[in-house]
């Protein structure tokens, strides 16, 4: 929000320069984001007054003018088509400095003298939507310096407002905050009711009492041919971000700013019958002022005659009753729109309005009254017309008194940290418009209308400490004993699998915890995400249920952009269940491969990665995580995974993660180029490892047998090495895979397996009789799985 500091000390005069009131404001949660100079910078510019015109003998497009400064008649060249007799404009005398560093000298134009500089307004940086020269009011003072006269050394200060802080959009509610700040009273200007010339009222129903519990109207008839908006008027907005659009809206923008209650004015002779507050009927269309044609939902309230919508409620008009230069008669609206009622619709048609941004916050529902009557008394006074009666809407509700808050005092000073007298604290809880009651140290609180974001003695908590000021919260100085926390050596932590990814080539990445529900449900089909209630993007909807999405994302995009070889990796959380309330939430390590094995070179040919790249590099990190000889992999089904080239990974007979190749439909839902392999493993499943033991070497040497197994086709090497080893004793200290052969010679079905088998005793060496029985043992124990020798 952008607002005059000028036009705010109009209502409260903090004794303070800009910088102070701009940190007090941030102290109390209105963070300042900037503080700019109402113009830049410009010097020797006067009000003129243009006493002739005559056209330029030598140029069509130029006029020859006269020009009074207040005290001398000078000669001034124009082109603005606009200059006439009597016109009041900003004039740059001869030594004037403009915006942007321009000197105004004495001059010729086309062989005519000219002393100075007529200007408009964006000669002067005054942003403007007029062409032309700046028209002055006609009580503009001649030769008052235009800087002095319009307040240009005015600030505008900007401000980052909370979305719970909807009372602060506006000059009366900052007002408050100042003088709950500075314990300064506060001068609002008068309004005045304008008196009622005229019996003509707008009938109006509410037939959405939940969504619209108030609503007002006002008509005003014979307003007379309108020219330029009041130039203070004007100022103000421009110095607010408004631009100006036609006098009776200019005003209600004014209104608006000032007071904090949006407002609208329909063009009466447009209207067709009495006014409903109603919802739409679904698909019910509405022409907006942008000229953008809505398709409404039956979840839009809408303002309509009794023909068709004339409103979105609380984000904007229609073009067909909105107001123009030729309106005469006029229905002002004034009305409480609850935030749920208001919510997302904007955004849902990509408007962005500053009465949506108002309402969606919470707008004051006592504001719409002294609302309709300000503005009326302004269109009155500055444009005239004959008021009839403000008008309440059949159907509405009395405004509900918020529920009062008891606040204990001595919890209140505990959670602070801080001394506060009870008496203080009531004080500056009625500087906010509270009522409060004490009882002993006890206080009872009931909030203002507007405060929709006080409910429970934590919020009244919150508010004593932004009136206090967060800078004058001082940590108490205490005696500390610093200890230095070391993992246990059995703990793998997250930076150690960090270390030992990036030594396999991975790269760590970090992905958003949204993801799209399409994507998610493509890892984990059949279970529920869960829904954000305001995502930033449809493609983050929800909660992601497995760290694979981003990762897959983050691959596509590297395909797209011609990288050869992928390898990444990423340490996070997951979350499972329909709802937050039931809502499980797990850390995982997950990474991915794709591409080749490595960068081109010379020396060795490059290749694409495999099922056993990525297996290996899995079999390293466990490794390094100690894990290693604790790990079993089993067949498994996965649905984003290929069912030939998958497995659940067991860390001490548990489940921890799957690791394999991405399903065909996998990659095609991610837009992927295949084949892309991936795995996950639960944090807490990897997260301890055993004790490491040291073991001196064995002085003996070791024995190795090679045994050629037919083995079937389907059983894993895993089961046949548990088979081997569970026969083979203490000795036995590796089983390896060396060789397969599958074809001529092998029936079908089965498999040529070559196993080495490597014994060791630490204490003697090993005869070859123990051997051969050993082997013997490990045969007969390997035919109730249907293995034997081949022959």
């Amino acid at each position: 929000m952008r607002f005059s500091e000028n036009w705010l000390r109009t209502w409260i005069d903090p004794q303070v320069d800009t910088e102070t009131l701009a940190h007090r404001l941030t102290m109390a949660g209105l963070e300042v984001d900037a503080i700019e100079p109402a113009a830049p910078a410009f010097d020797n510019v006067v009000v003129g007054e243009v006493k002739s015109v005559r056209p330029h003998p030598d140029a069509d497009k130029l006029r020859v003018t006269e020009v009074f400064d207040g005290e001398t008649t000078w000669q001034v060249v124009c082109g603005a088509p606009n200059v006439r007799e009597g016109l009041l404009a900003p004039l740059a005398r001869v030594g004037a400095t403009l915006p942007g560093g321009m000197k105004i000298k004495k001059a010729k134009l086309r062989g005519e003298p000219s002393h100075g500089m007529l200007c408009g307004a964006d000669e002067l940086g005054l942003s403007s939507n007029r062409s032309g020269l700046m028209e002055l009011p006609n009580d503009a003072p001649v030769g008052k310096d235009l800087r002095e006269w319009l307040d240009l050394d005015d600030a505008v200060i900007e401000l980052g407002i909370t979305p719970n802080r909807g009372d602060v959009l506006s000059i009366a509610g900052l007002a408050r905050e100042c003088a709950a700040l500075f314990d300064a009273p506060i001068g609002a200007p008068e309004t005045r009711a304008p008196q009622t010339h005229s019996a003509s009222a707008q009938a109006a129903a509410i037939e959405a009492q939940a969504a619209c519990p108030v609503y007002l109207t006002q008509a005003i008839e014979d307003i007379p041919a309108r020219g330029e908006t009041d130039l203070l008027i004007t100022e103000r907005l421009r110095r607010a971000g408004i631009n100006t659009v036609e006098p009776i809206v200019d005003i209600l923008n004014y209104v608006m700013l000032e007071t904090g209650q949006p407002m609208h004015a329909f063009d009466a002779d447009k209207l067709d019958g009495d006014i409903r507050v109603r919802w739409a009927a679904e698909g019910e269309n509405l022409a907006a002022l942008n000229d953008q044609e809505l398709t409404l939902n039956a979840d839009c309230l809408v303002i309509s005659d009794q023909q068709s919508p004339i409103a979105l409620a609380g984000v904007i008009g229609s073009a067909p009753s909105g107001v123009t230069g030729e309106t005469r008669r006029i229905v002002l609206e004034s009305a409480h729109f609850t935030p749920e009622a208001i919510a997302g619709r904007a955004r849902r048609f990509g408007l962005t309005t500053d009465a949506a941004f108002r309402f969606e916050r919470g707008v004051d529902p006592s504001l719409p009254r002294a609302a309709i009557d300000r503005a009326a008394q302004l269109i009155t006074e500055h444009l005239g017309g004959q008021a009839g009666p403000p008008r309440e809407a059949d159907g509405g509700a009395a405004i509900a008194t918020p529920a009062p808050i008891s606040l204990d005092m001595t919890w209140a000073i505990n959670r602070l940290g801080i001394e506060i007298a009870t008496d203080k604290a009531a004080h500056l809880l009625r500087q906010l418009g509270c009522e409060v009651q004490t009882s002993g140290d006890r206080l009872e609180v009931v909030p203002p209308t507007r405060r929709f974001d006080l409910a429970i003695p934590e919020d009244l908590l919150e508010e004593l400490a932004r009136l206090i000021g967060y800078d004058n919260f001082r940590a108490p100085i205490t005696r500390m004993t610093p200890e230095i926390g070391l993992p246990a050596v059995t703990t793998n932590t997250t930076a150690q699998i960090g270390e030992l990814m990036a030594e396999r080539g991975y790269f760590e990445a970090i992905t958003y915890s949204f993801v799209d529900r399409d994507l998610d449900q493509a890892i984990t089909p059949g279970s529920d995400p869960i829904e954000l209630a305001n995502p930033i993007a449809s493609q983050m909807a929800v909660m992601r249920q497995s760290l694979w999405p981003g990762l897959l994302e983050a691959v596509a995009h590297n395909q797209k952009r011609q990288q050869p070889a992928i390898r990444l990796f990423e340490t996070g959380h997951r979350f499972a269940g329909a709802t937050a309330a039931d809502s499980r939430e797990t850390a995982e390590l997950a990474f991915v491969l794709a591409g080749q094995t490595g960068q081109e070179q010379w020396a060795q040919a490059n290749r694409p990665a495999d099922f056993y790249d990525i297996k290996g590099d899995l079999v390293d990190l466990l490794e390094g995580l100690g894990l290693a000889s604790a790990t079993t992999f089993r067949r498994c089904e996965h649905p984003a995974l290929h069912p030939g080239q998958s497995a659940e990974i067991r860390v001490n007979d548990a489940a921890v993660g799957e690791i394999g190749s991405l399903h065909p439909n996998t990659l095609k839902t991610f837009d992927l180029k295949g084949p892309v392999f991936a795995c996950r493993l639960s944090l807490e499943g990897i997260g301890t490892r055993p004790l490491p033991q040291s073991r001196p070497l064995s002085k003996f040497p070791q024995v190795r047998r090679d045994l050629a197994l037919v083995t079937p086709v389907s059983l894993p090497f895993a089961t046949l090495a548990a088979a081997i080893r569970s026969a083979g004793g203490e000795f036995l200290q590796r089983v390896e895979p060396f060789d397969r052969y599958v074809g001529e010679g092998v029936a079908e079905g089965k498999q040529s397996l070559a196993v080495k088998l490597v014994f060791q005793n630490d204490e003697r060496t090993l005869t070859d009789d123990e051997i051969t029985d050993t082997i013997n043992h490990i045969l007969d124990n390997l035919r109730q799985l249907d293995v034997e020798l081949r022959g």
